[in-house]
């Protein structure tokens, strides 16, 4: 299975009782591989240091703040946390952001509201602060659906105050649709919809259209004033195959269709999605939650079976259940172990076709499938909150899998570090700081997880990416994004997994044993056949690295091939530094230099 940072190659870890440095970074890293525990006792020693400066102090409370409520889902405890996250003076922002979303997460929408503006002025970076507006403006969606509709108006205003890169994101346009479908408006609706799957051309992701030839004849006949109960079924029917459950169920209660549409087969089919999505989250939640704490997980595949049963029995469905289920709900996904973690990954079809994947002279024909508004992505993506995510999957068929909602904001950070706004100045202005913790990280050993080396990279990439966009012409921001997408989509679904695919011939035996044997010869193919090979060195140089699971591994593996190169070949690196370890010299790599070292560790390029 692929994993993301963004578009990241990070997996969690057993739990283990590895040591990690009494820092920031060591409790960062600990926490990645599920060592809640141990993550805490070092933030909680950080942030009771008097010695410690202001920006640990506050970074230690506010991971103590968001460990109190993923983890716990003590809201209060997690509060106090944040409180003295402000105590402390150091970035302000970031415990803003953290403060908004634990405050609408916990229904206390009433208590985030009238601070939204004061929270958001503290940042900087507008994006930061436009993310604590769509915070609330979440908040005011969850009040105006629940029958204080006044509150529509807030989360109208504070969706239009955002500034264009918040307002292009699906996040927003997800809030937005969820609005339009609250306030009647089938203009504002379709709009939303098309912006979320960035549609232009036609009005409905390809995969939904066998069932859905075109969208805007169904919004504005569900929308419309005078609508019947089976326009707005409709409606509901086309949200649902989306994945959009939280917007389909609002407006369901809005039009009252329960009551007016009780016996038709369509509500039956919806109704039954919104209980059975229901039980199943909150199950998953407290599995989660128990196995972040060191206890055992659910029977996953028991969880999978019961949730899908009951959508089979509500549709009246019959035959293959993953097929039924797919074509009737849009539904598709898999339980079992995700690199050592019981794990469900399950979401929207919203693309399927067929494609070619050819690598060295080996062929493929593989059926692509691209999954959005997923209803679970596994334990580790849970646990990494937001910054690293299941970003898909090789399956028998052969069979890739692309969880869409992971490669979207990758683009739009790039952008950030491009356009040489605050991010990219945050990243200057650490770069001496972490050169230094790199050299230290690989005291004894030749591959560590290096942040600089990761910063660095980041920038490269995303240089690289808008000089491509800039030659392309026309409006910079939107190419440069289009660009970003199409090398993510490229390097980590259609070369990783296409090599996952291949491989599937091509290794036999025990060895299809050995995970991290095919993770390896998968992040070779991306290193020697991407357009920019640096997007996947970066995404390997992550906290898990050399850890104990396929992709650690695999990664450690990797750096240690590109140690071993620039020790033998150190005439040949421009600007090499005997006094630096090779590893935290990778950036100075030429792109075709890259590229030789992964095929030349490559058996079948060789």
């Amino acid at each position: 299975m692929r994993f993301a940072l963004g578009l990241a190659a990070l997996l969690l870890l057993g739990c283990g009782s590895e040591s990690v440095p009494e820092t920031i970074d060591g409790a960062t890293q600990a926490y990645s591989q599920n060592r809640v525990a141990q993550a805490e006792t070092i933030f909680r020693k950080i942030a009771a240091q008097p010695g410690s400066e202001a920006r640990d102090r506050a970074q230690a409370r506010r991971q103590l703040g968001r460990i109190a409520w993923l983890i716990d889902g003590d809201a209060d405890r997690a509060l106090k946390e944040i409180d003295s996250a402000f105590a402390a003076g150091d970035d302000r922002c970031a415990s803003g952001r953290l403060k908004a979303r634990i405050l609408q997460e916990a229904n206390r929408g009433e208590a985030l509201l009238p601070q939204v503006e004061a929270l958001a002025a503290a940042c900087e970076d507008s994006g930061q602060g436009d993310d604590i507006r769509l915070r609330g403006a979440m908040a005011a969606l969850d009040l105006g659906a629940s029958g204080r509709t006044a509150r529509l108006a807030d989360a109208r205003r504070l969706i239009a105050g955002t500034g264009e890169d918040a307002r292009s994101a699906p996040a927003a346009s997800a809030l937005a649709l969820r609005l339009a479908l609250l306030q009647g408006d089938s203009e504002a609706a379709l709009k939303a919809w098309k912006d979320y799957f960035w549609l232009s051309g036609t009005d409905v992701p390809q995969g939904l259209a066998p069932a859905f030839p075109a969208a805007s004849p169904i919004f504005a006949a569900g929308l419309a004033a005078d609508s019947a109960p089976g326009d707005r079924l409709r409606l509901v029917d086309l949200l649902v195959h989306a994945g959009f459950a939280r917007a389909a169920e609002d407006f369901a209660r809005l039009t009252g269709l329960a009551r007016l549409a009780a016996r038709d087969p369509l509500w039956r089919r919806a109704s039954a999605y919104f209980e059975a999505r229901r039980e199943l989250e909150t199950a998953l939640l407290q599995s989660n939650r128990r196995v972040a704490r060191g206890s055992s997980a659910a029977d996953m595949s028991a969880l999978l079976t019961r949730f899908e049963a009951s959508l089979m029995k509500a549709g009246g469905l019959s035959g293959n259940w993953r097929e039924a289920l797919r074509r009737a709900y849009g539904l598709y996904g898999q339980s079992g172990e995700t690199d050592g973690y019981a794990s469900i990954h399950l979401g929207h079809a919203v693309q399927r076709d067929r494609r070619t994947i050819e690598q060295y002279g080996h062929r493929a024909e593989v059926t692509f499938i691209a999954l959005d508004n997923m209803i679970a992505n596994g334990f580790d993506s849970w646990l990494w909150d937001g910054t690293a995510a299941a970003g898909g999957w090789t399956e028998d068929g052969p069979v890739i899998v692309q969880v869409r909602p992971e490669y979207v904001s990758t683009p739009l950070s790039g952008w950030s570090l491009y356009s040489g706004g605050p991010a990219r100045r945050r990243v200057a202005e650490r770069a001496r700081e972490r050169a230094r913790a790199d050299v230290e990280a690989l005291a004894g050993q030749d591959v560590a997880y290096l942040p600089g080396l990761s910063d660095r990279l980041k920038i490269q990439v995303a240089d690289q990416v808008g000089a491509r966009a800039r030659a392309a012409g026309g409006d910079l921001r939107r190419a440069f994004l289009a660009e970003y997408w199409r090398a993510s989509f490229q390097q980590s679904i259609f070369v990783h997994e296409g090599r996952h695919a291949l491989d599937r011939t091509l290794v036999r035996g025990l060895a299809r044993l050995w995970d991290s044997d095919l993770e390896y010869r998968a992040k070779l193919s991306e290193l020697a056949l991407s357009d920019y090979p640096r997007l996947a060195l970066f995404e390997m140089d992550g906290d898990t690295i050399g850890g104990s699971s396929a992709h650690g591994k695999a990664n450690a593996k990797v750096f240690q091939g590109y140690v071993d190169w620039m020790r033998a070949h150190r005439g040949e690196i421009k600007g090499y530094d005997s006094r630096i370890p090779p590893m935290a010299q990778v950036d100075r790599l030429t792109d075709a230099q890259i590229r030789a070292v992964a095929r030349g560790l490559d058996p079948i390029a060789k």
